[in-house]
């Protein structure tokens, strides 16, 4: 997906956003979409632009950290699983044991001859 190219469907929602910046619902929409369409860096930019308004600052502030906290929810889905390790020691412990049981059954079989 090219996101350098203008979304209408994104560019609509952040007009609404704009028209009728109290609107929690409007704001919501526009997030959701920009999740869905994996542009948040162009909606925090979006928010970052209007921080420094002095009425809408705190909403745009406001924005930002939701921005963050959906952004860092995409990079917990990409996260690899820890490998698990306990499976590769129980391996080692088995191999260990078998070495140790030949080595017994071999100094047995020496020393019986």
């Amino acid at each position: 997906m090219n996101t350098d190219l203008p979304d209408p469907g994104l560019e609509a929602l952040w007009k609404q956003v704009v028209a009728d910046w109290e609107n929690d619902k409007a704001h919501a929409a526009y997030l959701e979409l920009c999740n869905a369409k994996n542009r948040l860096a162009e909606a925090a930019a979006r928010y970052r632009g209007m921080a420094g308004d002095r009425e809408r600052g705190p909403t745009a502030e406001k924005r930002l950290q939701a921005v963050l906290a959906l952004a860092l929810a995409q990079l917990e889905t990409l996260r690899t699983p820890p490998v698990e390790t306990r499976r590769s020691s129980r391996g080692v412990a088995l191999i260990v044991f078998f070495i140790v049981g030949i080595a017994l059954i071999s100094l047995y079989l020496t020393i019986r001859h």
